[in-house]
C-alpha cells in the first residue's frame, strides 16, 4: 500500500487540485488582499535575501510586527537585549520621516530607555516620544491610542506580556491607520499572536581576526519565524547572518560558507552599534 501525503489529497472542494497547490493559492490571495488594503505599503530592508521573503519586497506598514530576543551563543537571554533593541532600530531607520512613539515598562532597577546616541545611527533621537508605563494594559492602551494619532511614523512597545486581545486591537488599529506598530519582547510571543512578521534576532559569535575572534566585526543572527503574506521559503524559518561593517556604515547579509571562506557580505544602508541602552 502506497503512502498517503498531502501531495496526492485532492480538495474536496476543488477536484483535481491538490493541497498544497489549494494552500498556494490561499497565499496568493490573501497577498494580494493584503496589498489593497487603505494605507499599507511595502517599504524595503535594502537586504535583497530578505526582501525577497517579505509581501511586496519589504516591510509593510499598516501592520503588527514583533522583534523577540534570542539567545546568545552562550544560551542566555539577556533580559533588556541590545541586538533586538538594535534590530527594532534598524527598521525604524528604513520607514522614513515621522514622530516615533516609543512606550516601555520598566521591570528593574537596571532597567534604562534607548541610548539616544546610539539610536542616532538610524534616525534623529529628536523624533522620539518615550512613554513610561506602570502596567502592561497601560502601555498597550497608549500604543493603540498613538496608530490613531496623526503624524506618527511608527509606535514600538517593550513588554513581557502576552495579550492576544491587545495585539489583535493594535493589528487592527495599524490597519486602519496605515502606521506600523512594533513589539518589542525578551519572552516567545504566544502561538496566537496575528503579527504580520516575528523576528528573532541574537547575537553571533564574529568572524576571527588573526585568531581572536572578538575582534571582528558584530554580527546577528536573524530568524523569520512568521510571514504573514510573504511569500513561502523553502526553511520553514529561514534565517541569515547578518554583519555590521564600522568602516562602510552598512548592515550586510552574510554568504554561506563555500569552501571554508565567505564572499562580500550583501550591504543595506543601515549602521549598528554595540550597545544601545546606557
Amino acid at each position: 500500500m502506497s503512502a498517503i501525503s498531502p501531495k496526492n489529497i485532492a480538495s474536496p472542494l476543488l477536484p483535481g487540485l491538490s493541497l498544497p497547490k489549494l494552500r498556494d493559492q490561499v497565499r496568493r490571495l490573501e497577498r494580494a488582499h493584503s496589498a489593497q488594503r487603505a494605507g499599507r505599503r511595502a517599504v524595503p530592508l535594502g537586504l535583497p535575501e530578505i526582501d525577497a521573503l517579505l509581501p511586496e519586497g519589504g516591510l509593510l506598514t499598516g501592520a503588527l510586527h514583533e522583534v523577540e530576543a534570542g539567545p546568545t551563543p552562550s544560551g542566555r537571554v539577556a533580559p533588556h537585549d541590545g541586538t533586538a533593541l538594535a534590530f527594532t532600530s534598524f527598521l525604524l531607520g528604513r520607514l522614513g520621516a515621522g514622530t516615533i512613539l516609543w512606550c516601555r515598562q520598566p521591570t528593574g532597577i537596571f532597567d534604562a530607555p534607548p541610548y539616544a546616541p546610539a539610536l542616532a545611527q538610524w534616525f534623529d533621537p529628536a523624533r522620539l516620544l518615550m512613554v513610561t508605563a506602570r502596567r502592561g494594559e497601560d502601555l498597550f492602551w497608549a500604543m493603540e491610542e498613538a496608530l490613531r494619532t496623526p503624524g506618527i511614523a511608527a509606535v514600538v512597545g517593550e513588554t513581557r506580556a502576552a495579550d492576544p486581545t491587545a495585539g489583535r486591537r493594535l493589528s487592527l488599529a495599524a490597519e486602519k491607520s496605515g502606521v506600523p506598530a512594533f513589539l518589542l519582547r525578551t519572552e516567545p510571543a504566544p502561538p496566537q499572536s496575528v503579527c504580520t512578521t516575528r523576528w528573532r534576532v541574537a547575537s553571533a559569535p564574529s568572524q576571527e581576526v588573526q585568531g581572536i575572534e572578538m575582534l571582528g566585526a558584530p554580527r546577528w543572527q536573524v530568524e523569520l519565524r512568521r510571514n504573514r503574506f510573504g511569500k513561502p521559503a523553502v526553511e520553514e524559518m529561514p534565517a541569515w547572518l547578518l554583519e555590521w561593517n564600522d568602516e562602510t556604515h552598512h548592515l550586510a547579509v552574510v554568504p554561506q560558507a563555500v569552501g571554508g571562506s565567505l564572499s562580500a557580505p550583501q550591504r543595506a544602508g543601515a549602521p549598528w552599534r554595540e550597545s544601545l541602552t546606557a
